[in-house]
Parts: C-alpha cells; structure tokens; sequence
C-alpha cells in the first residue's frame, strides 16, 4: 500500500514535471513564464496609458515634479503599466485632440476636462458612462463630495466624469483693513457687503473696499451667474432649449456688479481694464480690501505678497442687495460646481488600466499631494480626515463653500456662453472707462449676446 502510494506520487510528479516543461515551451513564445512552484504564469506585455491633462501655467515647474513623483509611484504599485502624460495650455488645443481623437478613434485613453467642458464632451457621444461596476472600482461615488457629482453627467445614470479635484470659491478679505475700519466679521449678505466696502473705501490713499476684472475674458461670469441664481434665474433654461441671458435676474445682477464702481463707488473706475492677475495684484499690494468668487490656488501667491498672514476667507453673501431674504426661486448659491474630472473614451478597449490611474489619482494620498503642491482641494472626502494642514479655518470656508455649490446648466453650449457673457462685460468695461455708459446697456448687450448663445443651443 505504501508503496503504491508512492509509485503514484512519483508518476503524477513526472506528469506535472512534463506538462510544465511543455507549457514552459509555448509560454515562452508568447510572453509567459514559470514561477517558483512550477506553475505556468501569464505575464502580459507592457500597458503605456496616455493621459491628456490641463496644464499649470502658473507653476508647470510644480505640476511636472508632482506628476513626475505621482507617476513613479503609480508604476511601482502597477506593474507592467506605464504612464505617458502630456498636457494643453488652452482651450483650442484642448477641444482639437479632442475632436480629432473622437474621429479617429486614436489618441489619449483619459482626459482631464474641466468642469465646465464635461458637458460638451458629453454631448459628443464619445466617453464612456460609468457603469456600477466602475464606480465600485474606484471606491464608490460616496467618497466624493456630492456637489462634483452634478457636473459629472446630466443624471446619476449617465456620468462621464470622475472628479480629480475641486476648486470652490469664497470671498477674501484682508483683517488688517477691517480691523482699522471696526469690521469684525466677514458680510453674510450684499447689503452688509456693499456698507462694509463703503467704510474701507479711501480714494484719496488709493484704497477701494473690492477690486474687479471686468476685461477679464473668464472671470465675469462667475459672479453674474451666482448673483443671478440669488435671484432666482440662470443662464439658460432647464430643459436646456433656451438662452435667458437677458432675463430680469440676469440683467439685475450684472447692474448691480458694474454698480460698484458707477453707483457705490466702493471699485475704482480703474478697474475697468483689469484682468485676474491685476486684481490680484491690487488686493495683495493693499489696495483693495475684499475680493470675490476666488479659489484656493491664491493662497501660494497670497503667501508670497505683503498680505501674508493678513487675509482669511469666507463664503459668499447670499442674500441679494436690497432684500432681506433670498426672493422666490433663489437658492442660496455661495459658488458654483467648479473643479477637474477625468473622462475616458469610448476607443479605449482597456478600461480597466484607466479606471486604476484614476482610481490612484482619486486616492487619499494623491489627493493630498495634489494639495501640497499648488492648493487643489480633494474631492475626496476622506482625504481631510485627521490631516492637519487641510484642517484650517480658510480651508473650512471652502468646504462650506462646497457645501452650497450648485451646477451650472449642464449643456455642450456653456463654453460659447462663457465668451458671450465676457464679451459683454467687456464692452460695459469700454463704455465706462469713455464716459459713454448709460441705462439699458446693459440689457441691450445682454440681448445681442443672448442671440448669439441660442445659436449654439441644441434643438
């Protein structure tokens, strides 16, 4: 018996042993191998993942050692991946690889959209829509914060977009002035905020309560559209059919903007020319004791200004001027859904490589370096949890900030609203600084740039 026993063992060793070496034979010709215990294994041939991203035109330095160290550690955790990453520096460049890439079927096997853009890559019909299995992947759509969601897809069916990061905005201010000028606390509502502005208004020192960058070709928009949801209208309708621009709310809330500076006199009429960085640049050298609707990423420059250690943010007023409560139909926006995502096409046949980049690049840790780096927020949820440096009171003000974001109209038509919408603050601008600005321009422009948006609006 114990022999028997053992004559078989040895035959079933001497089979094993000449099915190894015969699988050894062909996986060799096609890319296998034996491991240690004489089991053939599969090694597959090296994966590259080309990622498309936007590039930090303000630190390209920083972006390129984080990405670089972000890669390295990828890599290690996934073998046989390699990752390729290249970036667009505007908008152009960024809408024509991916008009180019949806037609040929070839090209970057994620994308990196801003919030705004996911829309109109949307609309294409040329990205993946997530399925149950996907967000399980990643760690579940709980980990995000749940206003990202809203700009991920038109509906929790259909998302295209796994948020990256998120940029909300609040209003900052410098504590020194208003310590000066008896102002203990930031303004909740447009009527304190214009009375505030008004006390730390001295033209003769050179010192304004807000700055403004009407001529700024992105900026504008921001706060006309949250003034303008206070009020209770928006941009374009809900069924997204129709542009409604030059609608009363929207009309009263690009008035009452332009109203600092030729009704308050709480702006200089300087600021018409003024662009993002010129504002900044006021608020940093003193002359400007508030600025709105700013993200996070000031803080590196505000650090490195004379302001360092003298500015705290806060959210948004919410109440419109002149009111006591926010009107029918107004919400109590304090910024909108604002951030980056990640999107991948429909040409990709391996989506689960790309689904582990992003799973990674969503990841607490990641998330984290991303704030290190240049002042990303985490739209990760746990990626605050007992970490210190995002446990501070101005990164607070964003969080609630976040916490009343609300979605700009999901359509493929807001990238030709935003210029529209520019374009009009940019001519008020004009008229200002010429003397030639009188009552209903405003709602004149509004119209014309109306128009113009209606065109590019779906049937």
């Amino acid at each position: 018996m114990k022999g028997g026993k053992s004559v078989g063992k040895r035959r079933r060793a001497v089979t094993l042993s000449s099915a190894v070496l015969s699988a050894a034979m062909v996986l060799g010709a096609t890319g296998g191998m034996v491991n240690a215990a004489g089991h053939a294994r599969r090694v597959r041939a090296p994966v590259t993942l080309n990622i498309f991203v936007g590039k930090n035109t303000a630190q390209p330095q920083v972006q390129s050692a984080l990405m670089t160290r972000l890669v390295a550690q990828f890599e290690k955790q996934n073998p046989g991946i390699k990752i390729n990453w290249t970036t667009y520096d505007s908008a152009a460049q960024e809408n024509t690889t991916l008009q180019t890439s949806l037609v040929t079927h070839q090209g970057p096997d994620i994308f990196e959209f801003g919030s705004t853009l996911v829309p109109t890559a949307y609309a294409t019909r040329g990205f993946r829509v997530l399925t149950a299995r996907d967000w399980a992947f990643l760690g579940g759509k709980q980990q995000f914060f749940s206003a990202q969601l809203k700009l991920a897809g038109p509906n929790p069916a259909h998302m295209i977009g796994v948020p990256e990061y998120m940029l909300p905005f609040a209003l900052v201010y410098n504590k020194a002035m208003f310590a000066k000028a008896g102002i203990k606390s930031p303004p909740r509502t447009w009527n304190q905020f214009v009375a505030d502005a008004k006390r730390l208004t001295k033209p003769k020192a050179g010192q304004w309560g807000v700055a403004m960058d009407p001529s700024d070709s992105f900026d504008p928009w921001h706060i006309g559209w949250v003034l303008t949801r206070q009020l209770g209208g928006d941009f374009v309708n809900s069924g997204m059919t129709k542009a409604t621009l030059d609608a009363a709310a929207s009309v009263k809330a690009l008035t009452f903007w332009f109203d600092w500076m030729t009704k308050f006199h709480i702006a200089s009429t300087q600021d018409v020319t003024y662009k993002s960085t010129d504002m900044l640049h006021a608020f940093e050298n003193g002359h400007a004791a508030m600025l709105v609707m700013q993200g996070p990423t000031l803080i590196p420059s505000l650090d490195q200004s004379p302001v360092r250690g003298q500015y705290a943010f806060a959210p948004m007023p919410t109440t419109p001027y002149g009111m006591s409560r926010l009107p029918a139909g107004g919400v109590p926006v304090q910024t909108f859904v604002s951030g980056q995502y990640y999107c991948i096409p429909n040409y990709v046949a391996n989506t689960t490589d790309a689904l582990k980049w992003i799973r990674f690049v969503t990841g607490v840790s990641a998330q984290r370096q991303f704030f290190q780096a240049y002042g990303y927020l985490p739209a990760n949820v746990h990626a605050y949890a007992g970490y210190a440096p995002l446990d501070k009171p101005m990164i607070k003000a964003f969080v609630q900030a976040e916490n009343h974001a609300y979605a700009t109209p999901f359509t493929g038509a807001w990238g030709n609203l935003e210029v529209a919408y520019g374009g009009v603050s940019s001519q008020i601008a004009n008229e200002i600084a010429t003397n030639t600005y009188k009552a209903g321009d405003i709602r004149a422009k509004l119209a014309a740039a109306n128009q113009q948006v209606q065109s590019s609006l779906q049937p």
